[in-house]
């Protein structure tokens, strides 16, 4: 066990009452547990097509590659048919046809990026809506886009009607158009209606990118490696999370191996519960990740500010990172850092896990590394021994998660660290009265100080196979159609109120980094950094999703947050 030490790569956190812990300046009290969409919309094509018949959607699979990054353009021209949950017809636009409180909207969303589109009038004779709605995405790796249609309701209530999929074939100038017919949330086939849609793919000018190429609009975080930005793509007015790193720092301080680690685990996922990588690029002095931007704060801090979660919520926020993990797993990934610091909710209130500096890559069944790294709460047994550790530090690092969520803090937490270490090899595990017996018997299977006898030893699937689980639909949970329990408050996708007004009421700038010019040899540590997806990711699991969020103008939102400081002190509660 470490004596008196605190690694670079032990990240500490301190507790305090968690009743009494103010919210984060500029964040709004998160309330609602109901799903409401997105924001905005921007231009997409006006041209012939030919019209397919009605309930023609179109066929196939996604394509396995992209001739190239691009550009998708989607349009909604109409609906028609639509049909409230009870089974009443909508009459978009109410007996003036006009009424905005009575027309339905669109949630469209792609790779975690999102877009809300309006109709803008309705016949109420024939419940037939036009919207000429249109929505642009940035398209680096083929994925389907997932077009949710709702009926505005009080306190952000909005009423689900019906979901359909887009897959185009990324055909570069080939428009379509289709008429889909919706299906619900959980994908039943119903006759809820159909939408009338034409898209088309653009394939980008072959460049590179650069900073410039981005609007800096806030800073979001900040840390010893340099800045985590807001940041809009000026071609297309989309939005995304900028994590900016002075290669110096990180050459100093030994830490390329992990960022670049971080570069590669993100170009091999694509994952509902994972933040995707759009682009990475690089100048003489710094290195820029390009990430999905996602504004519903870290677990952390709802956490801090409710003090404990219901079982049924922490299920679900346990169930949807479990299949995180299994994707890492599946690549040969150790995660080793969990915590609720790492975790964001989206939007709806999805989980989207990021930070993956402390990975550990190339890790088949069996391998065994020995680094001594993780937060000391979460540091399982075989990590403080020193006796090296497999892929079941997870599953440790999930048992701890769910039992924080359930309780409000870690199992075998104290203020001082080594007695802390102490009671994580040695202390009876506690369950207060209101655990359930199957959450019981998953925590002790997860904190089996065992790792070759824990759960999971042998996979994921003798998880998700736990009486603790029995009611969840796996299939139905990957594809995000399971309405989350809780939606974070946020006025719309680009909202930063949930970032530190600290970093945030900072002016944004890219500012020029001082010292010495890196030699060539220390420049060659990054070749290869630059990164634009254009091909599927073999193995990967792609899942549409039906996101909530508030009204504005043309948004997205996906997964980030901002790495701390190896030995950052955690926020108290």
């Amino acid at each position: 066990m470490p004596n008196n030490a605190s690694p670079r790569h032990v990240h500490v956190r301190t507790h305090a009452t968690r009743r009494a812990a103010p919210c984060a300046a500029g964040t709004p009290a998160a309330s609602g547990t109901a799903k409401s969409p997105s924001a905005g919309s921007t231009p997409a094509p006006e041209s012939n097509a030919s019209s397919s018949s009605a309930g023609d959607v179109p066929a196939g699979s996604l394509p396995t590659t992209l001739p190239g990054p691009g550009l998708l353009l989607i349009k909604i021209l109409e609906t028609r048919g639509l049909v409230m949950p009870n089974g009443t017809a909508v009459a978009p636009g109410g007996s003036t046809g006009k009424d905005e409180q009575q027309m339905p909207f669109a949630i469209i969303e792609m790779d975690k990026m999102e877009v809300l589109a309006k109709a803008i009038e309705g016949n109420p004779n024939n419940g037939v809506a036009n919207w000429q709605s249109r929505a642009n995405f940035d398209i680096s790796r083929p994925c389907e886009a997932v077009m949710s249609i709702y009926m505005p309701g009080p306190n952000r209530t909005d009423v689900p009607l019906g979901v359909c999929r887009i897959r185009p074939t990324f055909t570069d100038q080939k428009l379509e158009e289709h008429w889909l017919p919706l299906t619900t949330m959980d994908g039943k086939v119903e006759p809820l209606g159909e939408v009338k849609v034409q898209f088309v793919f653009r394939l980008a000018k072959n460049k590179h990118l650069a900073v410039e190429d981005f609007e800096l609009l806030k800073v979001i975080g900040k840390g010893s490696f340099g800045k985590v930005m807001q940041v809009r793509k000026k071609d297309t007015g989309r939005t995304y999370a900028m994590k900016i790193i002075k290669k110096a720092h990180i050459v100093e301080r030994d830490e390329v191996s992990h960022t670049l680690a971080e570069r590669n685990v993100l170009t091999k996922l694509q994952h509902p519960f994972i933040v995707p990588l759009k682009y990475s690029f690089q100048s003489a002095e710094k290195l820029y990740l390009v990430l999905a931007f996602v504004n519903g704060g870290e677990l952390f801090h709802h956490l801090q500010q409710e003090g404990k979660f219901s079982e049924d919520r922490a299920k679900f926020y346990t169930a949807e990172l479990l299949c995180a993990l299994e994707c890492l797993h599946s690549f040969n990934i150790i995660y080793r850092d969990l915590k609720p610091e790492n975790i964001l909710l989206d939007y709806s209130g999805h989980i989207c896990l990021c930070d993956f500096g402390l990975c550990k890559l190339n890790m088949k069944e069996g391998n065994k590394t020995n680094t001594f790294c993780g937060t000391p709460e979460y540091l399982a047994p075989e990590v403080l021994i020193g006796q090296g550790y497999t892929k079941t530090v997870d599953w440790w690092t999930l048992g701890i998660l769910l039992y924080e969520m359930l309780s409000g803090l870690p199992p075998f937490y104290d203020e001082n660290t080594n007695v802390m270490y102490k009671k994580i090899l040695q202390d009876e595990l506690r369950f207060g009265d209101d655990m359930s017996s199957n959450a019981v018997d998953l925590l002790k299977k997860l904190l089996n100080r065992d790792g070759a006898a824990r759960l999971g030893a042998n996979g994921a699937q003798e998880i998700k196979s736990h009486p603790f689980f029995a009611e969840v639909d796996w299939r139905k949970l990957m594809g995000r159609k399971y309405a989350p329990p809780f939606r974070p408050n946020v006025a719309s996708a680009t909202d930063t109120s949930n970032f530190d007004e600290e970093f945030t009421s900072e002016a944004p700038t890219d500012s020029l980094s001082e010292g010495s010019q890196l030699s060539e040899a220390v420049q060659q540590q990054f070749q290869g950094f630059t990164y634009q997806a254009t091909e599927a990711i073999a193995g990967s699991i792609a899942a549409g999703s039906m996101m909530g969020a508030g009204m504005g103008r043309a948004d997205v939102s996906g997964s980030y947050a901002p790495q701390r400081q190896a030995g950052g002190m955690r926020n108290p509660r």
